[in-house]
């Protein structure tokens, strides 16, 4: 008696990126038909962008700048970006926080007004 054969399940092959140039000095990418990423040309070289806005980082060549976004989950990449969300977590709390002080200083001071 053989052993009950398993179909096979075809993988899927990560989504091409696509380039277009929007303007001069500047390229988008699309991956499946959503927005990658960017490069912008800058004084003396290439600045690209992942798909959140957040900086990748700085080249010479336009090559490398595109191929950057190929590395988005690059340990350096996932830092820089977790690093943005906890300013951002920790600015929202301050904020959060001074709004509630205020708030309790107007409640206590009401009665007196």
């Amino acid at each position: 008696m053989s052993a009950p054969t398993l179909p096979v399940v075809p993988t899927l092959a990560p989504a091409r990126v696509l380039w277009a140039k929007v303007d001069t000095g500047f390229w988008v990418a699309h991956r499946g038909g959503e927005y990658d990423g960017c490069v912008d040309a800058v004084a003396g070289g290439f600045v690209s962008r992942d798909a959140h806005g957040i900086p990748i980082g700085r080249y010479d060549s336009l090559d490398a700048a595109k191929a950057s976004l190929r590395s988005t989950m690059h340990p350096a990449n996932v830092s820089r970006r977790r690093r943005a969300e906890r300013v951002s977590v920790v600015a929202a709390t301050a904020v959060g926080g001074t709004a509630l002080a205020f708030a309790l200083t107007a409640g206590a001071l009401a009665p007196y007004l």
